[in-house]
């Protein structure tokens, strides 16, 4: 499986996409919020079409700022998963957490 993550902004958006197994298959990309922006991402997604591993697009609500590009996604028949942000900011917390018990005593800071 391939994960593709797009950080959502007002102007800009930037992608990048890991495998399964955390590889890092595409090194952070900027992008414009505008049609013309959506055409430089189309190529880069495209290229894992013809990959064996299907693959899932996931990007955070932020406010209409995605709405386009999610238009844009879904008419190119990608998989799509727009994520609560809510829910990941919970996430992220849970994981850091787990992280901060893993490491020794002496490493954490006060």
């Amino acid at each position: 499986m391939i994960y593709v993550g797009i950080d959502i902004a007002k102007l800009n958006h930037f992608a990048s996409a890991i495998s399964s197994d955390g590889t890092e298959l595409m090194k952070p990309f900027k992008f414009m919020n505008d049609g013309d922006g959506f055409q430089m991402l189309d190529p880069r997604l495209s290229a894992f079409s013809y990959e064996d591993d299907s693959f899932i697009i996931g990007l955070e609500s932020t406010a209409h700022y995605g709405d386009n590009l999610v238009r844009h996604l879904v008419d190119g028949s990608y998989n799509v998963c727009v994520l609560n942000p809510i829910k990941t900011s919970v996430m992220r917390k849970e994981n850091s957490s787990a992280g901060s018990a893993r490491r020794p005593s002496s490493s954490r800071h006060a």
